[in-house]
């Protein structure tokens, strides 16, 4: 665990439990200490990943009341809620209906990854718009995007903007068609009318506004981007997410019983494999077992 001071009362706690060989995946829990309480924004993997994370705040401030934010309903960013089982632990209902539904099965699941006894333990402060700490000049707010679920947390004071998964380096994962895409770029078009000095995304560095408007030029032109396919210019990980993202779309619009728009996307990303080459001959194996199917 990494400890980065931000602003003059945010911490941001960095864990590398979901790294790879392959792909650097450095986890962020976010702190405010208002003087009177901690604000976390997410909490990880479960109770153990937080115990390092209360012994440093009580190691330096003393004890102080915790309230909990969890910005979705994604296993990797609320399994830590048992840590607090007093606190009031806030999300959007719509978090709250999805872990209701999924929560249990998913840590069956993932149950590997989990750090220290993990009881799913629910949001007990919902929202629908946005939740306002006036005097600790905190705003928590919905910012469909990631996910429907999705929001996210703005310190006024320090002007730091907590985004979850909404903003990712090099580019964000898609999780919709794109007609739902038009949300996720209005979520971050309001992002760009916030005070912002820095950037905390869920995973990945401490950045500035520069993260945010690559993020939306990459949402703005998707997914028929005008820049030329070049490995060595973009990095392989920028076509590693691109390419799960038209996966995605294609999956979505054949779910959708949306043949043609499926396919086109498919085919796309069979296009730009042609000249990245990522793919395993399993994978494209599959993709044009599908691409058969939806021809028919």
């Amino acid at each position: 665990m990494e400890i980065t001071h931000i602003g003059n009362r945010g911490m941001v706690f960095t864990f590398d439990d979901l790294s790879s060989p392959d792909y650097a995946c450095p986890t962020n829990v976010y702190v405010i200490h208002t003087g009177k309480s901690f604000f976390i924004c997410d909490t990880f993997l479960g109770p153990a990943s937080m115990k390092e994370v209360k012994e440093y705040l009580e190691k330096e401030y003393g004890e102080k009341e915790y309230i909990i934010f969890n910005s979705h309903s994604h296993w990797d960013h609320h399994w830590g809620n048992s840590a607090f089982p007093k606190s009031k632990i806030i999300a959007h209902e719509l978090c709250m209906e999805d872990m209701r539904e999924n929560a249990e099965s998913i840590l069956e699941k993932n149950a590997k990854f989990k750090r220290g006894k993990v009881t799913i333990t629910y949001p007990n402060l919902l929202f629908k718009n946005n939740l306002n700490f006036d005097e600790e000049q905190i705003l928590i707010f919905h910012s469909p995007g990631h996910t429907l679920d999705s929001s996210s947390c703005y310190d006024s004071a320090d002007k730091v903007l907590f985004v979850g998964d909404n903003l990712e380096e090099p580019i964000p994962y898609i999780n919709s068609n794109l007609e739902g895409l038009k949300v996720y770029i209005e979520s971050l078009k309001y992002y760009t009318s916030l005070n912002i000095d820095a950037i905390v995304p869920g995973h990945g560095q401490v950045s500035d506004k520069s993260l945010l408007e690559a993020n939306l030029h990459y949402l703005e032109n998707f997914p028929n981007l005008a820049e030329l396919i070049d490995i060595e210019k973009q990095g392989k990980s920028f076509y590693i997410v691109h390419l799960a993202n038209l996966n995605r779309l294609a999956t979505i619009y054949a779910d959708e019983k949306n043949n043609l728009e499926a396919l086109k996307y498919f085919k796309l990303l069979l296009e730009i494999n042609e000249q990245v080459n990522l793919y395993e001959e399993e994978s494209l194996k599959t993709i044009n077992q599908r691409i058969k199917d939806l021809d028919k």
